[in-house]
């Protein structure tokens, strides 16, 4: 009986562990970076931005379909009735096309008169050129790719956020282990001075344990908050089993820094918004010259009646042309419209040399850094080497009784303070290079 409890209870504890693996999978950089743009909210806003910047789109669109319009009416005491049908389209070359019929009809008598009719008109001064007429479309297209310019600098975001994370986790597993060695370490060495019997060495190996615990409990509690912070920016339920594969594979970059000034004038979301919103303004500074003039359109109307016998086009043709004018005197509205449309574009081109003078003072900052992270990244590596071969020497002596354990204890501290600055400095180097990475576009 008790063997099978015993064997009931390896089973449990089997079968718990094997759902508890099943529970936290562990996912690399690319899957997070992958599942958070897939299921991380911060997107929303940025996706909803481009889908009603693409509606808008198809409502200045549907300026330029056709649009049909009908009216019927009828007079009680002449005994009229009279239908207007009209058809019209605005055409994105500036013109505008009309067709219309008309058709009046007497009780008892059928039609009376009828007309079909067909105009063109557009405006030739003082607005409604092709380029006005064009522009709330072409302005909608352009908030359109503006939008998903910056729907993909949050997608970005969201990954260089994702990516620091889990950087800050691994830093984090990394210390652990530094810290759980100087943990064993330390109870070794306590063990060892009990041995000797000296009290000195005693108490001075027990007070190492209490504080390599505490750090190694902090170093814990480092990588939980980190795993939810990481399923926070991923999108991912913090309730949900998780974890991280935690590869490590460090590696120092060369980086050309002119070439990627180039690449981020040339693609950088902000620059291309930039250069976006100067398109629009332009356009409206060319709009804005054109309204300063009177206004001057021209219609050309054919129309075709019918001989009053029933609904025909058998009567007489007759074609109207015609020019018509209008000018607010003084035009200081349309004046001030233009001095704003110039100052606004002034603005836009002071804001591209703010955006340029940023992008090369940081990404030259985080080039210089970088080069100063390498050197450190191989001066600490260095220093682990030189601090490994003193702990060992300095074991060596202690065993043999020629230095006492302070000095062992120091050399062990300084070996495990190396071991941890150097994963920082790698860390941070990565960091670095994925900050950089995040201001060139990449």
């Amino acid at each position: 009986m008790m063997k099978q409890r015993f064997l009931l209870t390896v089973l449990a504890a089997f079968l718990c562990g094997m759902a508890w693996c099943e529970e936290a999978p562990k996912y690399s950089l690319q899957k997070c970076i992958e599942y958070g743009l897939e299921h991380s909210p911060s997107l929303d806003n940025s996706e909803i931005t481009v889908h009603v910047r693409k509606l808008e789109t198809v409502i200045q669109e549907a300026a330029f379909a056709f649009k049909l319009t009908a009216s019927d009416s009828q007079s009680a005491q002449a005994g009229e009735n009279n239908l207007n049908v009209t058809l019209a389209k605005e055409l994105q070359n500036g013109f505008s096309v009309r067709t219309w019929v008309t058709s009046n009809r007497e009780n008892g008598k059928g039609v009376t008169s009828n007309t079909l009719a067909a105009q063109l008109s557009k405006t030739i001064l003082g607005g409604g050129s092709a380029l006005e007429t064009r522009y709330p479309l072409e302005s909608a297209i352009l908030d359109e790719l503006a939008a998903l310019n910056t729907y993909h600098r949050a997608r970005r975001k969201l990954a260089q956020d994702i990516k620091i994370a889990y950087y800050g986790i691994i830093s984090a597993q990394q210390s652990l282990l530094v810290k759980q060695r100087a943990l064993e370490n330390a109870k070794r060495t306590l063990a060892m001075t009990r041995e000797r019997e000296k009290p000195l060495d005693i108490i001075t190996a027990e007070i190492r344990i209490p504080d390599n615990e505490l750090s190694v409990n902090t170093a814990q509690r480092t990588i939980k908050n980190g795993l939810d912070n990481l399923k926070r920016l991923m999108g991912m339920p913090l309730d949900e089993p998780f974890d991280i594969t935690g590869d490590f594979d460090f590696q120092l970059q060369n980086f050309d820094l002119e070439q990627d000034l180039v690449w981020a004038r040339d693609n950088l979301e902000t620059f291309l918004n930039n250069r976006l919103s100067r398109r629009k303004l332009e356009w409206q500074v060319r709009i804005r010259e054109d309204r300063r003039f009177p206004t001057v359109s021209l219609n050309a109307t054919h129309y075709q009646h019918g001989d009053g016998d029933g609904f025909n086009t058998h009567g007489k043709d007759e074609q109207v042309f015609s020019v018509n004018l209008s000018w607010a005197l003084g035009r200081k509205a349309e004046l001030a419209q233009l001095a704003i449309a110039r100052e606004n574009l002034a603005v836009n081109q002071n804001d591209y040399f703010s955006l340029n003078q940023d992008l090369v003072t940081e990404l030259t900052n985080y080039h210089r850094r970088i080069q100063e992270a390498a050197a450190a990244v191989e001066y600490r590596e260095q220093l682990c080497k030189l601090q490994q071969r003193k702990q060992e020497l300095y074991s060596d002596r202690w065993e043999n009784g020629e230095i006492d354990i302070l000095e062992l204890v120091r050399a062990q501290t300084d070996l495990e303070d190396a071991l941890v600055a150097l994963v920082n400095q790698k860390i941070s180097y990565l960091e670095l290079v994925a900050n950089y990475l995040y201001t060139v576009g990449r």
